[in-house]
């Protein structure tokens, strides 16, 4: 394999972001600090390609370097040493652990298409754990108004899932 331009970089960081960024959830809680072990493992990407090494399986090499970097990161942190705030680990390969974080982004990209209002109501209930009575409150909304916009949100995002699920076991 060649080295690859700016304009491959370019798109394997917009493909491959979102999902790299679920997979170090996996390993750690913030979002910002998946998104700075993420954002470093394409800079050694970048890096290596500069002084002219090859990496043959880029997303491979990606996920690989997003693993240990998120386990460097946990075992580092203060809180490190008390056993029972590390996560718990599936016992699943690597490649389910890329298949779930491709589902996982291909849902947040799903989410996002929400029209604005609906996305955020959908948000509010489902991330934030709010109960329809809370989010109209907050909203200045109808419950029935919450309702019927969750509704159609689950709606939308089934037929994203189902999508995916067919997608991912070649029944498409």
């Amino acid at each position: 394999m060649a080295a690859f331009t700016t304009e491959e970089f370019e798109r394997n960081f917009k493909s491959l972001y979102k999902p790299l960024c679920l997979f170090a959830l996996r390993y750690i809680d913030r979002l910002d600090d998946a998104e700075d072990i993420v954002q470093q493992a394409f800079a050694d990407v970048w890096d290596k390609n500069s002084e002219g090494l090859l990496i043959g399986n880029l997303k491979a090499y990606l996920y690989q370097a997003v693993r240990n970097r998120s386990l460097s990161f946990i075992s580092q942190s203060p809180m490190a040493q008390a056993t029972d705030v590390l996560p718990d680990m599936e016992d699943t390969s690597e490649e389910e652990q890329i298949r779930c974080s491709e589902r996982d982004a291909r849902l947040w990209q799903a989410i996002d298409k929400l029209p604005p209002e609906r996305k955020k109501i959908f948000l509010l209930s489902k991330r934030d754990g709010l109960k329809y009575q809370e989010i109209a409150d907050e909203l200045n909304l109808s419950v029935k108004t919450v309702e019927n916009q969750m509704g159609k949100a689950l709606k939308a995002l089934r037929e994203t899932v189902v999508r995916i699920y067919c997608f991912i076991f070649g029944l498409a």
